[in-house]
């Protein structure tokens, strides 16, 4: 795999901006879902941790002059990283068949008119949004390897920060690579700056992959790509990925349902939009909640969950750490303690946490009973190639 190039300078750049999350506004939602095919790949990787460092790459911008990029550059000066504002970039595509934006003859023009998105552009260039999984690359549906193996050197990947170096390693040589710099505090600048190498991408013509982490639309701002995508011009496909709220406890052996325990689940992100804390679903106790991007509050949603949605402090919590990736861990501990135990062992995104009594399901501990009962582990029970640290009915 080739290095992608650094800009040193841009790593030190004043973050003067409060946090901003990327959240739809969906806090929580019940979901159900089905089997999909994913693809089995031979593929050897060298297993290492992923390089977390925000990476990126500057370039130059070709566009024709005209007002409207004018407008741009002016909000990009304003922000010090060179961004401009997504609404300020003109259109990729405008056909003459103009209609309102909201789709309502009745709104006699108010809001902005554009054009009936098209799937490629008169310069021949695509935008596809992409899947990534938990991060182990034989989860990848067969769509999403293909695309990646397959890619030329007129393709632009722009990935996630989180995405794995299992599956960036995947991606062909010939590519182009981008990785977003979403850390705490500048989420929402960096945000932009994926949209800018979309644009400029899409402009020149090239096939752009905009890979993301887990399932695009499940609480990763997919929606939101997609409604800017179009202000552009253009309509992106979309291949889905597996989502860590069901593979990444899957992965933990913690079963999000299982008959008797748990007959709903419920999956909720952490962080509501501008930072604010989500509605909570009150308890019930066969009920499975799966937090997303919540493990940087844990103990605040520990204290909320017992506070406001009726939880007893003794029901049960795991956490499984980069899923499906070689420094996979599972922690587990109940809402009174998962705080302190996370901390211990200084867990980090991207993390799942399950609250609820399947938890105790698979991670029971048959060696200490309680009133005939077995009681589950707690602490760091297994890491991904630790099955010794796996409680015996479950190594069974």
């Amino acid at each position: 795999m080739r290095s992608i190039a650094s800009n040193l300078a841009t790593l030190v750049a004043p973050l003067v901006i409060p946090l901003m999350v990327t959240i739809p506004s969906m806090d929580a939602f019940i979901i159900v879902t089905s089997p999909m095919v994913v693809h089995q790949s031979s593929h050897q990787s060298s297993y290492h941790r992923h390089d977390d460092q925000p990476r990126s790459i500057i370039i130059n911008n070709n566009c024709a002059t005209s007002t409207a990029m004018n407008a741009a550059k002016a909000t990009a000066d304003e922000n010090g990283w060179d961004i401009p504002d997504p609404s300020s970039l003109p259109p990729l595509y405008q056909s003459s068949l103009n209609s309102n934006a909201n789709g309502n003859a009745n709104n006699k023009g108010k809001g902005k008119s554009r054009s009936k998105p098209i799937k490629q552009l008169p310069n021949g260039g695509t935008i596809t949004m992409v899947g990534s999984g938990p991060g182990d690359p034989n989860l990848l549906t067969v769509s999403a390897y293909k695309l990646l193996t397959e890619a030329t050197s007129n393709t632009l990947v722009i990935c996630d920060r989180l995405v794995s170096k299992e599956i960036l390693d995947l991606i062909s040589d010939d590519a182009e690579q981008k990785i977003a710099r979403k850390l705490p505090g500048c989420a929402n600048l960096a945000q932009n700056e994926i949209y800018k190498w979309a644009h400029e991408g899409l402009q020149k013509g090239m096939e752009v992959i905009r890979l993301k982490i887990g399932d695009p639309f499940v609480f990763g701002r997919g929606g939101e790509e997609v409604l800017q995508f179009r202000d552009y011009g253009i309509e992106p496909s979309v291949i889905p990925g597996v989502s860590a709220a069901f593979s990444a406890p899957l992965l933990g052996s913690i079963p999000v349902t299982h008959r008797g325990v748990a007959n709903q689940v419920v999956m909720c992100t952490g962080y509501g939009r501008e930072g604010t804390s989500p509605d909570l679903i009150q308890y019930h106790p066969e009920q499975t909640i799966v937090f997303l991007m919540a493990v940087g509050r844990l103990t605040e949603l520990s204290e909320r969950l017992q506070r406001l949605a009726g939880y007893p402090a003794d029901t049960a919590v795991g956490i499984i750490e980069r899923a499906g990736c070689p420094e996979q861990r599972t922690v587990v501990g109940d809402l009174s303690n998962i705080g302190a135990i996370a901390k211990e062992y200084n867990v980090q995104a991207p993390s799942t946490i399950v609250v609820g009594n399947v938890v105790r399901v698979l991670l029971a501990d048959d060696d200490e009973m309680e009133g005939g009962e077995a009681s589950v582990l707690q602490g760091l029970i297994s890491t991904c190639n630790d099955t010794a640290a796996v409680s015996p009915a479950f190594a069974a």
